[in-house]
């Protein structure tokens, strides 16, 4: 069962600090995360540096895109006592953002313990960083945890009357010791109140994409998960990009050989006779097999095609739109135009603006080598 921390002086909390209900970010122009990684002797180390790669990765793309503005992005490691510990991943002091006050989260790590019961001596013998935990939520600060560090929040009482989703080898003791909460849930990834949760250490990297996301921006997170996860159409698109060498055609089917034609010639003008030629059936057999297996013409997939190319460019090029409009097969600018904001709602300056991963040339800098 859930008990009662320590009632001496260092772990009372005050009337003051009782809990308050953290906001969602809402109107995210201006806002800043804060973020502090609880460093334990038993943390699986893992899923801390999982936080620091979305960390860094977000801050790096934020100002390839806004570099003359301040960074969105703090972050320390500290240890039970809340202090900062020194390492080399700290991000150094910064221009603080004007704006509202910043969103204040703090990432619990996984524990590596033998079993359960270990779990539970682990967290018992923490009551520094139990007591950081229930300070921080109960100042409105919000919590991401990952696999066994999902005990911490548990043990406070922060989870209780929530629908939790708990790491499997784990479970049957987490509902002993703590029964206020519902560990009937089965979403690898979730949003308690104020704590953020993922099942496995796997997902530590997906949970702070969640985060920033939720707190900061939902675009930047966008960004960070195309660039730190995989990407499969993306991984075979960009090597025929960069090498101009298409992959060979597959003979599985009629309709992967068309889809792969399709690929392969995405610059090319559409001709429905040559697509036929190329998967070897009637155009008839084609069109009905082809619905079937995709839910789409070959045109509206060779349209989706075109546009993921396009934004692949958009992002990583300084291409014009004349030339990203020819790259995917397009001698009319405005016509690419059209079918970009139809298939994404936003214009092809806009898609580029939001979600750039790389500098603008006026941002651009010669780095000189250290002598």
């Amino acid at each position: 069962m859930r008990r009662a921390l320590s009632t001496s002086p260092a772990a009372t909390l005050s009337p003051a600090t009782a809990p308050a209900t953290p906001q969602p970010a809402g109107q995210r122009a201006g806002l800043t995360l804060d973020v502090r990684l609880l460093w334990l002797p038993e943390a699986l180390p893992g899923t801390l540096f999982a936080a620091l790669d979305v960390l860094r990765t977000a801050q790096g793309l934020h100002r390839l895109r806004q570099p003359r503005q301040a960074a969105p992005l703090r972050w320390r490691v500290v240890g039970p006592s809340g202090r900062a510990i020194a390492t080399p991943f700290a991000e150094p002091p910064r221009r603080a953002a004007r704006g509202p006050a910043p969103h204040r989260l703090l990432v619990v790590p996984g524990l590596s313990a033998d079993d359960a019961p270990h779990l539970g001596e682990i967290v018992e013998r923490h009551a520094a960083a139990l007591q950081l935990v229930q300070q921080h939520a109960a100042s409105g600060g919000w919590i991401a945890t990952c696999f066994t560090g999902l005990a911490l929040p548990a043990r406070l009482g922060l989870l209780d009357g929530h629908r939790v989703a708990g790491p499997w080898p784990y479970l049957s003791w987490m509902r002993r010791n703590y029964p206020h909460c519902d560990f009937s849930g089965t979403e690898p990834l979730g949003l308690h109140g104020q704590v953020f949760s993922a099942v496995a250490p796997p997902l530590a990297t997906e949970l702070m994409l969640r985060v920033i996301a939720h707190l900061l921006d939902p675009d930047l997170a966008s960004a960070c998960a195309r660039v730190l996860l995989h990407q499969p159409e993306r991984q075979q698109a960009v090597p025929a990009l960069a090498e101009r060498q298409w992959l060979q055609r597959t003979s599985d089917s009629p309709v992967a050989r068309a889809m792969q034609w399709l690929q392969d010639h995405i610059e090319h003008p559409y001709h429905l006779k040559e697509l036929v030629a190329a998967s070897a059936c009637s155009e008839r057999t084609l069109l009905r097999h082809f619905q079937q297996a995709t839910g789409k013409t070959p045109l509206q997939h060779l349209q989706r095609l075109r546009v993921e190319r396009a934004k692949l460019l958009l992002e990583t090029t300084l291409h014009g739109l004349d030339a990203i409009a020819e790259a995917c097969g397009y001698a009319d600018t405005a016509s690419m135009r059209r079918l970009f904001r139809r298939e994404t709602g936003l214009t092809m300056a806009a898609h580029r603006q939001r979600h750039a991963l790389r500098a603008r040339r006026p941002h651009w800098k010669v780095r000189r080598p250290a002598r």
